[in-house]
């Protein structure tokens, strides 16, 4: 029990003596840092390092940076917010148990995509010899060339320029010759042991520190401000970089300085810039800018964008003279132009709207043109033009637009193919249908046979005979006939004197013959039977009830046929 006792005391002792794993860890943690902190400023696709804190983000930063493009001139000083400010001093190498191979903070000073070469810096005050360092060129994520040092050494504040360039002397050759282009690209410089000292990215790259440098470039490079490189760890920010042969030429080994940077210039407004037409539905649509202002404008940082989508075109620094238009084709153009539907923008460098115009149902062929201040469709596409109405395509060959806006053939005129031959002896040819048609010789008339005559009525022959058989014999002395009837009537004599009518009688004045003279009859006062009326079929009605009498005192006796024998023979007895 003793010896038990004493084992956990001094099990207790060594506890409280010895240090923490928790403790050892962050003790080595803070030598890594102070030894390899370039490291964590790298942005990659992945996600960057949390202790980087001169650098943002690429997520954050590209985006924007890559908006502004800087000037051909711009350094660190040029976004002053964006970037930490230029190193005073060089910072002396620390200290330390390691070689200054493994440590030393080289830089990357220059890179020429089109001179071919890729130049290093030291800055410190020691002589490092670059033993297992690599400098390595990709595009994107593929490497397509570099450099595995051996036994060069690159001398306190002096050049390490690497090229296959047989004018560059001095420069050390590469393993295998990069392809550096101009557009994107990035270079990685790596020590001995594997971390990263340097990287420089331009264009689409993936590899780069805080925003990669705009691509398209003929050499980048640091510039030196009073002896000392600039580095803030911050491609975009730490990298000049000139596009065209008029730009700064920086050769190798050389210290370029770093220039202060120009004034802003104010925004253009773009005020008078106006849109004139819109064509959409045609075979290479544009979009027509017009100066609507009196003097001469600049297009520079104006901005054309369409509702459908977020893409902006940024027009050159073109001057437009007053009421000069100017077409931007939209094939040439990030925009996407809808052909029926759609709504279009003008807008100054600051993104501010100065014009708008919408459209809709946009016949195939036709624009939407701005005339006399209103905006309307048009079948006149007039690019670089006055705008002029026109309300109807033009019709295909061979058919003209009538009246009523349709397209019909257009007549030919005739020809001498199309004069019809003339119609043969004996025919003519009729004016409607154009054919030729038989000449109808003229009816002669033959004149009746003797005993006959012809009829004015009918035009045939009758015989005289029967005509005159058919003739009315006169009347007799003292008769007319009757055109009316045919039939032959006494003539009135002015003293015939006609007899008096009988008594009840009266002459009738029109036929002067006798008529019995009509009497009123007057209903008796009182009687029962005035105004009866006496229907004629009234007594269909006692028919009726006799005959369904007699039907029913035969079906009695049928019925009682029995007892009525019975009684009969009784009255017998």
């Amino acid at each position: 029990m003793k010896y038990l006792r004493n084992t956990l005391l001094m099990t207790l002792i060594a506890a409280l003596i010895m240090p923490s794993p928790s403790v050892l860890a962050v003790g080595n943690a803070e030598v890594e840092t102070s030894s390899g902190g370039d490291a964590s400023q790298v942005v990659e696709t992945s996600t960057p390092s949390s202790g980087s804190t001169a650098a943002a983000p690429s997520s954050q930063l590209a985006p924007d940076l890559t908006t502004e493009q800087p000037t051909v001139e711009s350094v660190a000083a040029a976004n002053p917010p964006a970037v930490a400010p230029v190193n005073p001093a060089p910072s002396p190498v620390q200290t330390t148990a390691e070689s200054p191979e493994k440590t030393a903070p080289l830089l990357i000073s220059k890179v020429s995509p089109d001179k071919k070469y890729i130049e290093i810096y030291n800055p410190t005050d020691s002589n490092v010899t670059l033993a297992g360092w690599k400098i390595e060129h990709y595009r994107a994520d593929v490497k397509t060339g570099g450099k595995e040092l051996k036994d060069e050494v690159i001398l306190a504040n002096d050049f390490l320029v690497l090229s296959n360039d047989p004018a560059l002397t001095k420069a050390v050759k590469f393993d295998k010759a990069p392809s550096v282009i101009q557009g994107e690209g990035s270079v990685v410089l790596s020590r001995a042991d594997g971390s990263m000292a340097d990287i420089v990215g331009w264009g689409e790259t993936k590899k780069f520190l805080a925003a990669p440098v705009t691509g398209g470039v003929k050499t980048v490079w640091r510039c030196f401000a009073d002896g000392i490189i600039v580095d803030s760890k911050n491609n975009f920010a730490d990298f000049s970089s000139n596009k065209t042969a008029g730009d700064q030429e920086v050769m190798p080994y050389t210290r370029p300085r770093c220039k202060t940077p120009e004034p802003p210039k104010p925004l253009n407004k773009c005020e008078g810039l106006k849109l004139n037409e819109i064509a959409s539905h045609v075979d290479e649509p544009f979009i027509e800018l017009v100066n609507g202002s009196n003097k001469t404008i600049t297009t520079a940082g104006c901005k054309l964008t369409i509702d459908s989508n977020n893409s902006q075109e940024v027009l050159g620094d073109i001057e437009l003279k007053s009421g000069e238009l100017r077409a931007v084709k939209v094939s040439h153009t990030k925009l996407k132009l809808p052909k029926t539907k759609g709504k279009v923008y003008v807008l100054d460098e600051a993104g501010a709207e100065i014009d708008a115009t919408e459209y809709d149902k946009i016949a195939k062929g036709a624009s939407w043109s701005l005339l006399d201040g209103e905006w309307m469709q048009t079948f006149a596409v007039t690019e670089g033009a006055a705008n002029v109405f026109k309300e109807y395509a033009d019709c295909q060959a061979g058919y003209m637009r009538n009246e009523s806006g349709k397209c019909v053939k257009i007549p030919t005129p005739s020809t001498e193919s199309d004069v019809l031959a003339p119609c043969p002896a004996g025919q003519y040819r009729h004016p409607e249908t154009r054919r030729c048609r038989k000449i109808e010789a003229a009816k002669t008339v033959t004149p009746c046979k003797e005993g006959y005559y012809r009829s004015e009525e009918t035009g045939r022959c009758r015989s005289i005979a029967s005509a005159a058989a058919k003739t009315l014999k006169p009347c007799p002395d003292g008769q007319f006939r009757n055109p009316a009837t045919g039939r032959c009537k006494k003539i009135a004599a002015a003293d015939d004197i006609l007899k008096d009518c009988p008594e009840g009688f009266e002459r009738n004045p029109a036929t002067r013959r006798c008529r019995k003279i009509k009497t009123a009859s007057m209903p008796v006062v009182g009687s029962a039977t005035a105004g009866v009326q006496h229907v004629a079929g009234a007594t269909w009605g006692w028919w009726v009830f006799g005959g369904v009498s007699l039907l029913a005192a035969g079906y009695g006796a049928w019925q009682w046929r029995w007892e009525l024998s019975q009684l009969i023979r009784r009255l017998r007895r």
